[in-house]
C-alpha cells in the first residue's frame, strides 16, 4: 500500500516535494529563534515603557507634593482636577482625604493599598473596571495622592510585537519553504545524476562517470570518489575480461597442437619413435601453455593491484646486480658486451621482488635475443631525490620503430619478422604491468642506435 502511494506521488510529479528532516529541523530552529527573539524584544520594550511611565509618575508626585507644602491641599486638588481634565489616554489621578473620601481626579474608589504604593499593579472597580500601575503618596495632612498609568500602552506594544512576529513568521516560512524546495531540487538533481551513473554501470556501460561541478562541494567529493571507484572497477573487470580473452586466444593453438600430437601418439600404426616424438611435442606445448598462463596471471595481478600484498623493502641495486650476474653468460653467448652502472650505496625501495626480477629479466632477455651480435647492452640503476628509481636496459641493436613502441607493450604483440620469431609476446606487457604496480611507467626510447627501455618505479 505504501509503495503504491509513493508511486502515485512520484508519477504525478510530487517526488521533489518530499519532506526533508533537515528542512523541518531548520524551520523549527528558525521559529524557535524567532520566538526567543520576540520574548527578548517584548521584555526589553516592556521594561523601557514601564520605567519611562514610572519616572513621569514620580515627577508628577514630587511636583504635587511641593504644591501641597507651598500652597496647601486646595491647590493640590485644583492641580489634580486640571490634570485629570487634560490627561492623555492612560493617565489617571486621584486625591483622597485621610478618611478615603475623594477630593479630585477620576480615581474615585479608595483602597487602603494606595498608601505607599510603589508602582504597584492594581485592579480598580470604580468608576469603571481598569488595571493600573499605581504610585501613591501620603501628604503631610494625611491626604492620599494617587497617580496611575493604564496598562493600555503595554497592551498596544504587545499587539504590535505579536503582529510583527506573525508577519516575520510568515516571511520566514515562505522563505524557508522556497529555500527548502530549491535545496531539495538541487540535492535530488545531484542524487539523480549519481543514480543515473549507477544505472548505466548496472546496464553494462563501464565507461559511465558522474559529472562533477565542483570538487569542493560535498556531492562533488562524493562524485569524485565514486568516479575513482568506478575507474577501479572498470580496470578490474577489463583486466579480468582481457585475461579471459587472452587465455582463450593464446592457449587455443598450443592446446590444439598438443591434442594433435597426442592423437598421433595414439594411432595404432605409429612406431615407438613416432609415439615418443609426439609425446615430446605435446610436452613442449604443455610447457608453453603453462608459461603463457603464468605470465597472463602475473600481468593480471600486477595491473589490478592484487600483488601489492607481496611487496617488501629491498635493495634494488643488489637485485639488479644479481640478475646481471645471471644473464652475463646469456649476453656473452649472443656475442654481445654487457656494461653495468649501479650505485655503490644501497637503493632501497618497496617493490614486488619476484615481479621486478621477471621484468628486468625480460628486458635483458629481449636485448640478448633481438639486439644482435656485436651489440652493447647497458644496465643503469639511478635514484632521484623524490625516491623515484629508474632501471634502464639499453642496447645498440636494431631498436623498435617509434610508432610501434606503445604497441609492443600490449599482450601478444610480436614485431615479426623484424624482431625475430618465437615467444608469447608477453615480455614487455609484464614489464609495463610491473611499472603500473609500482606506480611508475615503462618508457621505450631511441638509444641512437638501438632501444632504451626505462622502467620507473616509486621508492619508499
Amino acid at each position: 500500500m505504501v509503495k503504491h502511494s509513493d508511486d502515485f506521488w512520484q508519477n504525478h510529479g510530487f517526488r521533489r516535494f518530499a519532506p526533508s528532516s533537515f528542512l523541518i529541523f531548520a524551520v523549527v530552529l528558525v521559529l524557535s529563534a524567532s520566538a526567543a527573539s520576540l520574548v527578548v524584544v517584548y521584555r526589553t520594550g516592556e521594561r523601557i515603557i514601564s520605567e519611562r511611565e514610572r519616572a513621569e509618575a514620580l515627577d508628577e508626585r514630587d511636583l504635587l507634593q511641593e504644591v501641597d507644602q507651598e500652597q496647601g491641599l486646595n491647590s493640590v486638588a485644583s492641580a489634580v482636577a486640571r490634570r485629570t481634565r487634560f490627561a492623555s489616554s492612560g493617565e489617571h489621578y486621584g486625591l483622597f482625604t485621610a478618611a478615603g473620601e475623594p477630593l479630585a481626579g477620576d480615581i474615585v474608589g479608595f483602597q487602603p493599598e494606595f498608601r505607599g504604593a510603589d508602582w504597584r499593579v492594581m485592579h480598580l472597580a470604580r468608576p469603571s473596571s481598569m488595571t493600573l500601575h499605581v504610585e501613591g503618596a501620603v501628604l503631610p495632612d494625611g491626604a492620599v495622592l494617587v497617580i496611575g498609568r493604564s496598562l493600555a500602552n503595554l497592551r498596544t506594544f504587545e499587539r504590535s510585537i505579536l503582529y510583527g512576529f506573525v508577519a516575520a513568521v510568515a516571511i520566514v516560512a515562505v522563505a524557508a519553504l522556497a529555500a527548502g524546495l530549491v535545496l531539495n531540487f538541487l540535492i535530488l538533481a545531484r542524487v539523480d545524476a549519481i543514480a543515473a551513473t549507477a544505472e548505466r554501470i548496472a546496464g553494462g556501460d563501464l565507461s559511465a562517470r558522474t559529472t562533477i561541478a565542483d570538487r569542493r562541494d560535498p556531492f562533488g567529493r562524493v562524485g569524485a570518489s565514486l568516479n575513482v571507484m568506478l575507474e577501479r572497477i572498470e580496470e578490474l573487470l577489463t583486466g579480468m575480461r582481457t585475461v579471459t580473452d587472452s587465455i582463450a586466444h593464446d592457449l587455443r593453438s598450443p592446446l590444439t597442437r598438443m591434442k594433435g600430437a597426442l592423437a598421433r601418439a595414439l594411432e595404432p600404426g605409429a612406431s615407438e619413435a613416432q609415439r615418443l616424438d609426439a609425446i615430446e611435442a605435446a610436452h613442449e606445448e604443455a610447457d608453453h601453455a603453462l608459461a603463457t598462463l603464468s605470465a597472463l596471471l602475473d600481468i593480471a595481478r600486477a595491473e589490478t593491484g592484487l600483488s601489492r600484498d607481496m611487496m617488501q623493502v629491498v635493495d634494488v641495486a643488489a637485485l639488479v646486480e644479481e640478475l646481471v650476474d645471471f644473464f652475463t653468460p646469456v649476453i656473452e653467448d649472443a656475442g654481445q658486451r654487457l656494461e653495468v652502472a649501479v650505485p655503490p650505496a644501497p637503493v632501497v625501495a618497496r617493490v614486488h621482488p619476484a615481479l621486478l626480477r621477471q621484468a628486468i629479466g625480460n628486458l635483458l632477455h629481449n636485448a640478448a635475443h633481438y639486439a644482435g651480435a656485436g651489440a652493447v647492452v647497458q644496465v643503469f640503476v639511478e635514484e632521484d631525490d623524490d625516491g623515484t628509481v629508474r632501471l634502464t636496459v639499453a642496447d645498440t641493436g636494431v631498436g623498435v620503430p617509434q610508432d610501434q613502441r606503445g604497441r609492443v607493450q600490449q599482450r601478444f604483440v610480436r614485431l615479426d619478422p623484424a624482431r625475430g620469431s618465437g615467444g608469447s609476446g608477453l615480455g614487455l606487457a609484464i614489464v609495463a604491468a610491473c611499472a603500473k604496480l609500482h606506480g611508475g611507467v615503462l618508457r621505450l626510447e631511441d638509444n641512437a642506435p638501438g632501444l632504451r627501455a626505462v622502467l620507473e618505479i616509486k621508492g619508499t
